[in-house]
């Protein structure tokens, strides 16, 4: 199998943004963005969660309360071996993998 060139996808799970690693490419390119670099995947993510935070576009506290968790979490992380080291992080892409699975 070829390696994916851009191997960081912009997710969404659950409407919280983030960021994965993706070298085998699990994530459909025509539904994800792709990145070739963490800090190009971060910042995307980092933007979208600025925005609805600053637009107030969130689903009730809960839903904020999610997205002002993950904004510290990739605000300071400078890689994704950082990011994943969060248990918060962690917690959220376990989120996915039930819904992954069926996609298989």
């Amino acid at each position: 199998m070829s390696r994916i060139a851009k191997q960081y996808v912009h997710i969404t799970i659950d409407a919280v943004d983030t960021v994965d690693f993706d070298p085998e490419g699990r994530y459909d390119a025509d539904r994800y963005d792709r990145y070739a670099t963490f800090d190009e995947a971060r910042d995307a993510a980092l933007t979208s969660i600025e925005l609805m935070l600053d637009e107030k576009d969130y689903d009730g506290d809960d839903h904020r309360h999610e997205l002002e968790m993950m904004l510290p979490l990739l605000e300071s992380s400078n890689s994704f071996d950082q990011l994943k080291r969060h248990a918060e992080y962690r917690q959220l892409l376990k989120r996915l993998e039930p819904a992954a699975s069926f996609a298989a």
